[in-house]
């Protein structure tokens, strides 16, 4: 299937490798406390990688809105720091607010069945063309379209050094 790790299923095999993989090696109590604090910074990554869009939309219309009331509470306040607040409450302030970000488990889950759709296409239309169905060879160049882009992103994107980062 044309799966993408979730930013949590990578960091989770992340922490399973220094427990299963790492902590036996390491002798001395420092490191050892070491690996437990990446264990723990690792965690409150992935906590708040999937909210992490949504606490930034909603505070970038926050901060717009905070500019825009200073800009009211200081009234008829005179001189160049008085000026400067009218300023940016005018272009960042003006700003129209940013829309809502869907949930990351909505984008994934939707990623998800998406894929499988693509993968459960290809089986189809390599039916059709196994049965001498001409009309699918369009079919099949169009996925084709969709996959050979996605796939050199994903080897960008995951990629480390001279080659591909995982466990087997």
């Amino acid at each position: 299937m044309l799966t993408t790790p979730s930013i949590a299923e990578v960091i989770d095999g992340i922490q399973i490798s220094l427990a299963r993989d790492i902590m036996p090696e390491v002798k001395s109590a420092n490191a050892q406390t070491c690996v437990v604090m990446i264990q723990a910074l690792l965690q409150t990554i992935a906590q708040r990688v999937p909210v992490e869009q949504q606490l930034m939309a909603a505070e970038l219309n926050e901060m717009t809105a905070a500019l825009r009331d200073v800009a009211g509470l200081i009234g008829s306040s005179s001189g160049s720091a008085a000026e400067s607040i009218r300023d940016r409450a005018k272009t960042l302030g003006g700003r129209p607010d940013v829309p809502p970000v869907p949930s990351f488990d909505e984008v994934n889950t939707t990623h998800r069945e998406l894929s499988q759709a693509i993968v459960d296409s290809l089986a189809d239309i390599d039916v059709l063309l196994r049965a001498g169905q001409s009309d699918a060879e369009p079919a099949l160049a169009r996925l084709r379209q969709h996959i050979a882009p996605r796939t050199l992103q994903e080897f960008g994107v995951y990629t480390i050094g001279a080659g591909m980062a995982g466990r087997g």
